[in-house]
């Protein structure tokens, strides 16, 4: 056992080798979006729920938000700098360090890559650079993929994101996170030597799809999801939280996600 090893245990469960992340750095580019408008309120009723493993969050909601009942797993969103009202949400920047990240007391730190965008030479090296200061210090990295409006149509493409994933994996990410492809997500994770997590979002256009989406990622071989408004923007958040945890770390299938989230919504 070393530093990094137990952070990552924190992150990915022993039992399963899987995660369910919680996403709330949305705030940092959008500003107060539904659902997390008032987000330590937010925070408190999904950590409630005890179905969290881990969130991903920025510095700032970490210190002025983040208070949960337990001690769930927390990586700290390290890249930024772009807003949606500026040129190009693209263009992101450090924002976080390993020296941060361990005075908070998280377990790893996430930094975009915008693949195949104009910031992508930018983006690509902070990634590296980034793993290379988190390496020093057991710090696991999480490498979050991004395409970039001018890519939007490569979400679905298994070749494209294979790519992305492998070259995240290559400048030192311990843990991707990337889109599901509904064709030859298997090939997407057989090509990258790091657990493979999806991304939650966009939102889907019910909690069905949801879970459909996830138990196609989780048969291909991925470790999970980092989901969010997925779940802080859907009318059951509790319910669906509950049925994600089922296929992740209780093996449910789809028609047995959908029958326990059927009947959290019954019992609201």
């Amino acid at each position: 056992m070393n530093g990094r090893q137990r952070r990552l245990n924190r992150i990915l469960n022993k039992k399963t080798g899987r995660s369910l992340v919680i996403a709330v750095d949305h705030g940092m580019a959008l500003g107060a979006m539904t659902g997390i408008v008032d987000i330590a309120k937010t925070i408190r009723d999904l950590d409630a729920l005890n179905k969290i493993d881990c969130w991903l969050m920025t510095k700032g909601v970490y210190v002025h938000a983040f208070d949960p009942a337990g001690d769930p797993g927390v990586i700290l969103r390290a890249s930024g700098g772009a807003t949606i009202a500026g040129p190009d949400l693209t263009r992101e920047g450090l924002t976080a360090t390993v020296k941060e990240a361990l005075h908070l007391g998280t377990d790893a730190m996430a930094t975009s890559a915008f693949i195949g965008s104009d910031f992508e030479h930018e983006t690509l090296i902070n990634m590296a650079a980034l793993a290379g200061k988190c390496r020093k210090w057991d710090m696991p990295l999480l490498g979050v993929i991004g395409l970039g409006k001018t890519n939007e149509d490569k979400k679905k493409d298994p070749k494209f994101i294979a790519l992305a994933s492998r070259v995240g994996a290559e400048h030192g990410a311990d843990i991707i996170k990337t889109y599901y492809t509904e064709t030859d997500f298997d090939k997407v994770v057989a090509g990258c030597p790091v657990p493979v997590m999806i991304a939650g979002g966009p939102k889907c256009e019910s909690d069905l799809d949801t879970l459909k989406m996830i138990h196609g990622a989780l048969q291909g071989g991925a470790k999970g999801i980092v989901m969010g408004r997925n779940v802080w923007q859907s009318p059951h958040p509790a319910a669906l939280l509950s049925a994600v945890y089922g296929l992740i770390h209780e093996n449910m299938n789809v028609t047995e996600a959908a029958e326990l989230l059927a009947h959290g919504i019954a019992g609201e």
